[in-house]
């Protein structure tokens, strides 16, 4: 029984699309394009779009693809770019002739090691060597 409950709490989660920061109180559309279900909100030429359908082992390119194209479905400017991952992107849109807004920047990524590893019982201990 407790494992149903997880099982029913995972998908619950899994079709989620609350609206990221900056995009609260945006409307939200949806579009399904080739099979890929998702929630567009808009803030001027910028668009988040949250993949809402269940998808075994999505690739980005494919489903950036068809982000893209929903966004343009939607709003009849062209997607200059998208970033983020298979799950939420946003989506640069050129309209008019306008250039699309810059790409958001990466955060940053640290690589660390755990070393010198101790237990105590339970409870493991160790040190942190990280690089960028």
């Amino acid at each position: 029984m407790r494992w149903l409950s997880c099982v029913l709490l995972l998908l619950g989660l899994a079709a989620c699309d609350a609206a990221g920061p900056g995009f609260y109180g945006a409307e939200k559309r949806i579009r399904e394009v080739e099979g890929a279900r998702f929630t567009l909100r808009f803030q001027g030429n910028l668009v988040e779009a949250t993949r809402t359908n269940p998808e075994w082992l999505p690739r980005f390119p494919d489903v950036a693809r068809k982000a893209g194209i929903a966004a343009q479905i939607e709003s009849g400017c062209r997607a200059d770019w998208v970033e983020g991952d298979p799950a939420m992107m946003w989506i640069g849109l050129s309209c008019d002739g306008k250039p699309a807004p810059k790409r958001p920047r990466r955060p940053k990524t640290i690589f660390c090691d755990i070393g010198d590893i101790t237990r105590r019982g339970a409870t493991y201990a160790g040190a942190l060597n990280c690089r960028k």
